[in-house]
């Protein structure tokens, strides 16, 4: 049984189609969890399922975790948890892609961190007479297709992506046998439309959607949920924030997510209003910023903490990390591995983790690796880099994930039986062929280099990989070599914990914009470059675009649990305080 609030068993009870408006730290994820085990109660007995769609694949992992331990294994096969991309895949791309001629076999999903990706980038720039600068491929990145199968996105509205340059990166994706993630969604929601009995299957399934951080759903998301809902055989329970709506980069509008709530005839008089995670300090310039209706109050063992909120004009942000942040954290005892550093945009974190690479100071996020996260072993090295350390195996479902894309990335095949039984020894073997060299080669360099050897041979002994990806895994160990050697990274002394760091986290100081902060919570945090230019962007033009910019601030502000500290920094003559802070009340 969930402990639940008044208002909080109020929304679980409700059975009409509900749109739930929670503030930050209400507890919306125990809400979900209890509302999915109640309905999949109701259908156990029968062939329906529960699907549950959420933001982030951490999201994912968290709710399966916590239903399969407080519900029984029947009541999880009834509940269907996955990410949005996740679910079109599973239940209606995968399934359906021949009825879209164009769709590659195998469907391959292209990211940003793929070498493809970069030499699709710098192919269709090649064609355009240009040499494509680093903006350039973060423009690319940024591209997808709305509802009509059109580009959208920063990078066509503002950067340097047209139209033509746009459909002839999508053309040579398509021609490599991959889509990305926008397709996934753009030929879902074309396969639903052009063919109903889709749609009646799905909504014959699942007897009710679940769908949390609803505000950042999109305008092809929104028109996926529509179709479905028109089969009129599913409900709908929604759980959002329009004061958090912050994606609007990739399609998503508060207007969308309230008329959707309104085409299904959801309730909408059902507020979380209790914060669960910040103290009154926190929450009393957050609800002067926006003006929540009820008001944001602190709740449980929130309302009971001592907390802090300072503002800081800094001669730069890594004076005001090294003079005020970090004896902030010294001064109440916060361990390193619950604080943040958040800021407007990835750039302004690469030079405080240089930083605090310097001062030994443990960091985790943009600039905190001193080598390329894309080079082909990083990713399994930093995994088996933690399991060296650990005294577990709970680090062997990041170990599968890591050797899941390896090969997908430098084979081109998507290997799902990586996790069953047959991956789960591999994956096991690596461990232990990890920690049998880390006793004979404790130096960090000495066991990355004998690691990739011998991973390399395993897998190809194992029918796993081939010969040239074998010899890629150990080309990759070189490029870090040079990648940390560039970095000034003290490569002799490298320690086998400082690869695994970055796979189990916990004991750095976490680099994250604020974008990527949702849904996450620390003791303490700083939010650097607090100027007008930076939030809001100097390309804000529209009210729209100001509104969405105070809302990010909000989201910053309320990742804090007890401590709370905005700087501004005057490296720059022109640099004057976001306005969000005199309108917080911060000063």
């Amino acid at each position: 049984m969930i402990s639940l609030t008044p208002d909080q068993r109020e929304a679980v009870n409700c059975q009409d189609n509900l749109m739930l408006s929670a503030c930050p730290g209400s507890g919306k994820t125990r809400v979900v969890i209890a509302k999915l085990l109640q309905l999949a109660e109701k259908v156990e007995a029968t062939p329906r399922s529960i699907g549950c769609i959420t933001y982030t694949n951490a999201a994912v992992d968290e709710i399966e975790a916590r239903v399969r331990q407080i519900g029984t294994n029947t009541l999880f096969d009834r509940c269907e948890v996955s990410t949005i991309h996740a679910f079109c895949l599973q239940f209606i791309l995968r399934p359906y892609s021949w009825m879209v001629p164009k769709l590659p076999i195998g469907l391959k999903i292209l990211t940003r961190e793929m070498r493809l990706f970069d030499q699709l980038v710098r192919i269709v720039e090649d064609e355009q007479g240009r040499q494509p600068q680093f903006r350039a491929f973060e423009d690319y990145a940024s591209i997808r297709m709305n509802i009509d199968g059109n580009p959208a996105g920063s990078g066509i509205e503002g950067g340097i992506v047209t139209d033509a340059t746009a459909r002839r990166y999508w053309e040579l994706m398509l021609a490599n046998g991959y889509i990305d993630f926008s397709m996934i969604l753009y030929y879902s929601l074309q396969i639903l439309r052009d063919h109903p009995f889709v749609g009646d299957g799905l909504s014959s399934r699942f007897a009710w959607l679940l769908v949390d951080e609803f505000q950042d759903t999109t305008d092809v998301q929104v028109e996926i949920l529509k179709v479905l809902h028109e089969r009129m055989h599913s409900q709908f329970f929604l759980v959002g924030d329009e004061h958090q709506s912050i994606h609007a980069f990739a399609g998503a509008r508060p207007d969308l997510a309230n008329g959707f709530a309104d085409d299904i005839g959801a309730r909408q008089d059902i507020f979380l209003s209790g914060n669960f995670r910040s103290t009154e300090e926190i929450i009393t310039p957050a609800q002067t910023l926006i003006r929540r209706n009820p008001g944001m109050y602190p709740s449980g063992e929130a309302a009971d903490r001592e907390g802090s909120v300072s503002y800081e004009h800094a001669a730069n942000a890594t004076v005001a990390v090294t003079d005020y942040f970090l004896p902030l954290l010294e001064e109440n005892n916060i361990p390193l591995g619950q604080a943040a550093i958040l800021a407007p945009w990835w750039r302004h974190l690469v030079p405080i983790a240089t930083m605090l690479r310097k001062f030994d100071v443990p960091v985790f996020g943009p600039g905190a690796r001193p080598y390329q996260r894309r080079r082909l072993f990083a990713p399994l090295a930093e995994q088996l880099g933690a399991s060296v350390a650990s005294q577990t195996l709970s680090v062997v479902p990041g170990v599968e994930k890591a050797l899941f894309r390896l090969i997908s990335e430098a084979m081109g095949v998507s290997r799902f039986d990586l996790f069953s039984y047959s991956g789960r020894m591999i994956s096991l073997a690596l461990v232990y062929e990890a920690k049998r060299i880390a006793g004979l080669h404790p130096g960090g360099m000495d066991w990355l280099v004998r690691c990739a050897q011998s991973a390399g041979q395993m897998l190809m002994d194992e029918e796993w990989i081939d010969t040239v990806t074998a010899k890629a895994i150990n080309t990759s160990v070189q490029e870090m070599h040079a990648d940390m050697t560039r970095n000034n990274v003290d490569v002799a002394n490298l320690q086998i914990e400082d690869l695994g760091l970055f796979a189990d986290p916990d004991s750095a100081i976490k680099l994250i914009t604020m974008h990527n902060s949702k849904g996450r919570e620390f003791d303490a945090v700083a939010i650097v470059h607090a100027n007008e230019g930076q939030i809001p962007h100097f390309t804000s033009r529209t009210r729209e675009e100001f509104e969405e910019a105070r809302r990010l601030f909000y989201v910053g502000m309320t990742r804090a649990r007890k401590h709370l500290m905005v700087v501004s920094d005057q490296s720059d003559h022109r640099n004057v305080p976001t306005r969000f802070i005199r309108e917080a009340s911060l000063m």
